[in-house]
């Protein structure tokens, strides 16, 4: 499925969809101002996917650069999480609601994403666990940077137990943001946590963009088949 999130940037739009499935909806989001193919919705006869789409663009990049943290909005107390993230995902969330409004609320609603689109589906997943009508939320990714600060990692652990990110030990990406930021300017500083729970394998491919590449997760994640 994340796969298919690249497919579909790349074309403009366009993408196969996995047999079995059927479209809900595909959704755009905005990294700085440009609106871009960022995921989709399918659903078969029992379950409900949402995919979010990796950095691709140079908007993208500088979404993940924006890393002071805010607020997580959709939850009272619920801690603090990177601006850039929450940015792109809040461009998007009127959309993904208003699609779920298509499908049957019975069923599993399975949320996955690689690289930025990770993080996407991590905030995704917290707010659906909120707002959306599903018995059931399960959440994989792959390659995550970290999203918020420790507050918000407890907060999503209770609301999504069924929850694991997949880690590629050498993979730069998820040990970004740093733990702990300082701000010389304004002299602030920023904490930062991963969500639980992880599952790491060991890949070195020399690159890091190998090392970060959603081939190297495939086989990465076979040991776990």
């Amino acid at each position: 499925m994340c796969e298919i999130t690249y497919e579909q940037y790349k074309q403009k739009g366009l993408f196969a969809i996995p047999k079995g499935f059927t479209l809900v909806d595909s959704f755009k989001a905005a990294s700085i101002q440009d609106m871009e193919w960022f995921g989709f919705i399918i659903e078969s006869n029992d379950a409900v996917i949402i995919a979010f789409r990796g950095t691709q663009s140079e908007p993208d990049w500088i979404a993940d650069a924006r890393v002071y943290e805010t607020p997580f909005p959709y939850m009272e107390d619920a801690g603090l999480v990177h601006t850039g993230f929450l940015t792109v995902y809040d461009s998007c969330r009127d959309a993904i609601f208003e699609a779920y409004k298509k499908v049957s609320p019975h069923k599993t609603l399975y949320i996955t994403g690689h690289s930025l689109g990770a993080a996407l589906s991590t905030l995704h997943a917290l707010d659906a666990s909120l707002h959306a009508p599903f018995p059931q939320i399960v959440m994989y990714n792959y390659a995550s940077p970290r999203v918020g600060n420790k507050e918000f990692t407890i907060t999503y652990r209770n609301r999504v137990p069924l929850s694991i990110r997949f880690v590629n030990v050498h993979d730069v990406v998820t040990k970004v943001p740093p733990t702990i930021i300082y701000c010389p300017i304004t002299k602030q500083v920023w904490y930062y946590a991963h969500v639980k729970a992880q599952m790491s394998f060991s890949i070195q491919t020399e690159t890091i963009s190998g090392n970060h590449s959603l081939v190297t997760y495939k086989k990465g994640i076979e040991q776990f088949l």
